[in-house]
């Protein structure tokens, strides 16, 4: 557990400095973050990924593969989380291999049916679609449905409701002070419901 939390906290603190190559714009391919914001970043960055580590490799969770295959997971969750706190983006290089290896691996879960993941990603289907309508990110939709692909029906709504909840307890301080113009950054709040969820499936 020790030292899967330092290989997550090496991950994370490496982070920030290589995440800029993910974006799609060539303006923030070419700057990677620095100075406050990297710092901030990283400090993010390292406390998720020793935190994820460990807790996916703790006793009395999953073994073997499936705990792997749960940090691999996890790590993909810092990793959007970090690059739409440093500039709103959820990348499609990221995103859509995730939902691929989620399909792929949809299988070897212990707690949860192939049926329950397919019913699971067409919920969240519905429920981006509806956040359309909201003026939610395309990044964060796209998430939305990462998280139906590993967590099914059963964790799905779970995840996002103590996503929503975190993130609006953030939102409304700065809505109060910025008023609505304000931009905010919802996947990082989505991403620790979904790995709250994946790592202690009794919440859902």
């Amino acid at each position: 557990m020790a030292v899967s939390g330092l290989l997550g906290a090496g991950f994370g603190a490496s982070l920030p400095l290589r995440q800029h190559r993910l974006y799609s714009e060539p303006e923030f391919r070419a700057t990677p973050a620095f100075g406050r914001k990297r710092l901030a970043l990283q400090a993010f960055d390292t406390v998720a990924g020793a935190a994820a580590l460990a807790l996916a490799f703790r006793p009395g969770g999953y073994g073997g593969f499936v705990a792997a295959m749960t940090a691999g997971f996890l790590l993909v969750l810092v990793t959007l989380a970090s690059t739409d706190f440093d500039r709103r983006r959820i990348p499609n290089l990221v995103t859509y291999p995730a939902a691929a290896a989620a399909i792929a691996l949809c299988w070897a879960w212990p707690d949860r049916t192939i049926a329950e993941i397919a019913i699971g990603a067409g919920a969240a289907v519905a429920v981006a679609a509806a956040l359309g309508f909201m003026r939610f990110g395309g990044g964060d939709l796209k998430l939305i449905v990462l998280m139906g692909l590993l967590l099914g029906w059963r964790g799905l709504l779970p995840a996002l409701l103590y996503g929503f909840i975190l993130g609006g307890i953030v939102a409304l301080p700065l809505m109060v002070r910025y008023g609505r113009k304000r931009t905010f950054a919802y996947g990082p709040y989505l991403a620790i419901g979904a790995a709250a969820v994946l790592l202690f499936p009794s919440l859902a």
